[in-house]
């Protein structure tokens, strides 16, 4: 017994031990990038997937790959060699994790939400704008996605920017009441004129600033449920292929 309790003590000490050296390095990896994180910020420090770098994830989107002590790195996209002779992009597959944490965050209260019909089978976020032809090519395709039984969860992204015409016509589109918001989402986006209407929380350009933190450079950029991110118009069918609900 008494073997058991030190050898249980050794063990807890090392994970001590193991995880103050890891908060050593990420202070010392976050001091020497110090320059860079004043202009973009660091959101995370992580173990890359694999051994001598660490995964330095900017606030931009951006993913860095650093050294142990912050004095190196590398800007760009990291792939591993599958057994079968395929290579496997671990920078996205680390960014899809992201992104799903990050939509986590999101309550579909602050979303612009079209069920599915009948029974859900699969969803898509979608970063849209109410000005751009293909989110409006997208959105007049949404019924046959629901009718795939596929629900559509819009957030806004006003490609504009803050104080555009987009920004108040979305403003009025997510700060009316939740029954109203599909009818004037469909006028602004035929093109027609909605009755202006602004809130103080409203979620329009924090979800514009989320976007660009997961890369979004344009509308529609569409989320899939593994976190991909896929930039630009989909055609129903081919999306509805692609999230495996029709062959």
């Amino acid at each position: 017994m008494q073997k058991i309790f030190f050898t249980l003590m050794t063990i807890a000490l090392l994970s001590v031990n193991v995880s103050a050296a890891d908060d050593i390095k990420e202070a010392a990896i976050r001091a020497s990038l110090s320059a860079l994180n004043s202009q973009v910020p660091i959101v995370a420090v992580a173990d890359a997937s694999f051994p001598g770098l660490y995964e330095v994830t900017l606030a931009s989107g951006e993913t860095l790959y650093v050294n142990e002590t912050g004095s190196h790195f590398i800007v760009g996209e990291v792939y591993q060699v599958q057994a079968d002779g395929q290579l496997l992009n671990l920078t996205e597959e680390a960014k899809k994790a992201g992104r799903l944490k990050q939509l986590e965050t999101i309550s579909s209260a602050d979303m612009v939400v079209y069920p599915a019909q009948g029974e859900t089978k699969a969803h898509v976020t979608v970063f849209t704008d109410t000005d751009c032809f293909y989110c409006r090519k997208l959105h007049g395709e949404v019924e046959q996605l629901t009718g795939y039984g596929i629900e559509v969860r819009y957030l806004a992204f006003p490609r504009a920017g803050a104080g555009s015409k987009t920004q108040q016509v979305m403003d009025a589109i997510w700060c009316a009441e939740t029954a109203d918001q599909q009818s004037l989402m469909n006028s602004a986006k035929a093109g027609e004129t909605i009755p202006m209407l602004s809130c103080a929380d409203s979620p329009v350009m924090s979800q514009y600033q989320l976007g660009q933190q997961m890369g979004v450079t344009g509308t529609p950029a569409l989320v899939l449920q593994d976190g991909s991110l896929v930039p630009g118009y989909v055609p129903a069918k081919q999306l509805a292929t692609r999230l495996g609900v029709i062959n």
